[in-house]
């Protein structure tokens, strides 16, 4: 059934909820193709291909614009709009979207009108305590590094069509056994405004590393990994390659990372590791080559005693992302390609015991840094701290109403966030806006 709840975010937050008396024609969803598809920042779309809610289970999306924006988020299923959800958020707010349906596993498209926005999910719950942002790109390939199909665990990826057309995609796989082929890997059709589930642990199954490139022939698909140890889960999205990439949040004490690469190309790319925490001080570096094409796995334990960032630069363009586990938790997260002075971060808070965002100054002068706390309700909260050159800064945020933060910086910086319940833990990522 459709159903339309306009959240009109104020002041004071006065909610006007109505609902659609009868089920109408499907609603027509915007078509974007990748050649007009934006590079970088905020978009007018977000593309969310996994959200998990049910008995056990439950998800929030948090909402962010650029500046004043309307946003209608789509619930996508059977090839039409199952759902629709509308509101606007302002400089003062942050919508958050609880619990919209309980239908096991989700994918939604959310489009602004006015300003351009950032969109992020949390799924929390019985053996589960995950969540990233949604894409707002559409790369030509996109890069979906650090899997694993080891015995007891599930990986799948979901291809998520928003658009009005068909889509066919090519998955390039690898692994510890090199580049993986198979007739199952090549031309996937993705039916217009439908999912498509690849269990990779059915494909490919006992691989201890595992990534995957996919590889549009016709149309686009927006991707993510899923992971499933059994007692909880990571998800992550898609990239497109980039020569260097900056994960402000690639390590926290009781986790073991690992730093995954894919390259797509014919030759090799030899990169550069380097790592900051909060000391400010100099931590070994590490070089290494990703064959072309390939991955290569980069484990990061041992080089911090807490919670650290790293940037890691190459001299071609690859993938990457971290993958994070302890005895029973596991998190993953992809990087920023870009520097920024200001950065949208959609969710910290929505996980009860609050949340940490974590602000990494790679540079080589001393930062000045204003983060502010932004709920629905329009109550606000604006600090300033100093991030000294080669360091990191974590700041608690404990407060539950908080559905984002925007930061501000007098130079380049970047930004992600984490979240810790009792044997799990999730890392996500941030929108660059200036």
């Amino acid at each position: 059934m459709t159903r339309i709840l306009g959240l009109v975010l104020v002041a004071l937050a006065v909610v006007v909820v109505a609902a659609l008396p009868a089920p109408g024609p499907p609603v027509p969803i915007a078509e974007i193709s990748r050649s007009e598809a934006p590079t970088g920042g905020v978009s007018h779309f977000a593309h969310c291909p996994w959200s998990r809610s049910d008995s056990l289970r439950s998800s929030a999306y948090s909402v962010l614009g650029e500046g004043p924006a309307g946003f209608d988020l789509s619930f996508l299923e059977g090839g039409s709009v199952e759902d629709r959800i509308s509101g606007r958020t302002d400089s003062n707010t942050a919508a958050r979207v609880e619990n919209p349906r309980q239908v096991g596993a989700s994918s939604a498209l959310v489009e602004f009108s006015g300003n351009g926005g950032a969109v992020g999910v949390v799924a929390a719950g019985e053996g589960l305590l995950a969540g990233d942002l949604c894409s707002g790109t559409i790369p030509d390939s996109w890069h979906l590094p650090g899997g694993s199909t080891i015995e007891g665990e599930s990986l799948v990826l979901r291809l998520f069509n928003p658009f009005t057309a068909d889509a066919r995609v090519d998955l390039w796989a690898f692994s510890e056994l090199g580049i993986e082929a198979g007739e199952a890997l090549e031309g996937l059709t993705v039916p217009a405004r439908r999912t498509r589930v690849v269990a990779l642990d059915e494909l490919l199954p006992r691989r201890e590393s595992l990534s995957i490139v996919v590889r549009p022939v016709m149309g686009s698909v927006i991707p993510v990994m899923v992971l499933d140890t059994g007692a909880d889960s990571a998800v992550w999205p898609g990239s497109g390659a980039g020569d260097g990439w900056e994960f402000p949040v690639a390590g926290a004490v009781g986790l073991r990372s690992d730093l995954v690469l894919t390259n797509e190309a014919s030759i090799p790319v030899n990169f550069l590791v380097e790592v900051f925490d909060e000391s400010g001080g100099l931590l070994p570096t590490q070089e290494g080559r990703v064959e072309g094409p390939g991955q290569a796995r980069v484990s990061l334990e041992g080089l911090s005693s807490s919670g650290f960032g790293v940037r890691v630069t190459g001299d071609g363009p690859f993938g990457a992302a971290v993958v994070a586990r302890s005895e029973t938790g596991v998190a993953a997260t992809v990087g920023a390609r870009t520097t920024a002075t200001g950065w949208l971060v959609p969710g910290p808070g929505v996980v009860s015991s609050g949340s940490r965002l974590r602000l990494l100054n790679a540079g080589v002068t001393e930062l000045t840094v204003s983060y502010r706390t932004l709920t629905p309700q329009g109550r606000t909260r604006t600090n300033v701290i100093g991030i000294p050159a080669n360091s990191v800064r974590t700041v608690h945020i404990a407060d539950p109403e908080v559905a984002g933060v925007r930061v501000t910086s007098d130079g380049p910086m970047t930004v992600g966030w984490l979240a810790a319940a009792p044997g799990r833990a999730m890392f996500s990522g941030a929108i660059p806006i200036g």
